[in-house]
């Protein structure tokens, strides 16, 4: 089997490396010299691409696009003449919906939506699958061959699809914000740049096996950490005066939701 990857920019790089790193076959179809010129010297095993006639389609199992929602519709124009039934066409693409595709496209290729994050290329991203159109056996298939991805669901709801891009595609990034404002507040209360990474480090490690063990009641760790009358519970009362945590993350997670959904609409 061999893939195909339309885009290699910044999502593009992390999927080309979680390929890699799994042994997959992978091509890469790139019309920016630079980056064609950049990842030659990274990935030298890999062949790119930028003439679409240059490509033997026949050898293509999966045709991976992953660029910018704004240069989505033309690309898939400009591929539509090589797609045919023994494709599966894969949409990396925030807000670009199945029957968008396959109203452009025009074949008998199924068409799949899959939303990761950037630990792809550690094998640890939360991916959602989405398609309306394909047998349980071609679904199977897929969650296997994209099971190195990391942690994978599939979707009954295409609508979903935005607040999982919100949720989870953004969720990395959120992560590393917090995490970015602990280590200010750390380093403000004078601890070095290196230790303040290793306590973190530790703290998210500790965290995690708790997670890990899969029986884990948020309300009740946080009670077992939080004495009566005690510093984390002073804590805690900011936090939760008026829920202004809770309603602060969940704001934000709304408006990429709502963002990710006008993305789909303008791509319709």
């Amino acid at each position: 089997m061999t893939s195909l990857l339309i885009g290699c920019g910044n999502l593009g790089t992390i999927i080309l490396k979680g390929f890699i790193s799994s042994k997959k076959e992978i091509l890469v179809l790139e019309n920016d010299n630079r980056i064609i010129s950049s990842m030659t010297r990274i990935f030298k095993n890999v062949r790119f691409f930028k003439m679409l006639e240059k490509i033997d389609w026949e050898k293509i199992s999966y045709i991976m696009l992953c660029v910018k929602p704004k240069d989505a519709i033309n690309t898939l124009r400009e591929i539509k003449k090589y797609c045919d039934k023994t494709h599966i066409i894969v949409s990396f693409v925030a807000g670009l919906q199945t029957k968008t595709i396959s109203k452009i496209v025009l074949s008998k290729s199924p068409v799949i939506r899959i939303m990761p994050n950037i630990f792809v290329d550690s094998n640890n991203s939360s991916t959602a699958f989405f398609s309306n159109k394909i047998s349980e056996s071609l679904k199977k298939k897929v969650t296997k061959d994209f099971r190195s991805f990391g942690e994978c669901i599939w979707l009954k709801n295409e609508k979903k699809m935005d607040f999982f891009t919100a949720m989870f595609g953004g969720g990395p990034a959120y992560f590393f914000y917090i995490l970015d404002c602990f280590d200010q507040i750390i380093r403000k209360n004078g601890v070095s740049g290196d230790d303040s990474l290793s306590l973190l480090i530790t703290l998210l490690e500790g965290t995690l096996i708790k997670l890990k063990s899969r029986n884990v009641d948020f309300k009740k760790s946080i009670k077992n950490v939080a004495s009566k009358g005690g510093t984390t519970e002073e804590a805690l009362k900011v936090f939760d005066k008026n829920s202004a945590l809770f309603n602060l993350f969940n704001t934000a997670i709304n408006s990429a939701k709502q963002k990710s959904s006008q993305i789909s609409k303008q791509l319709k």
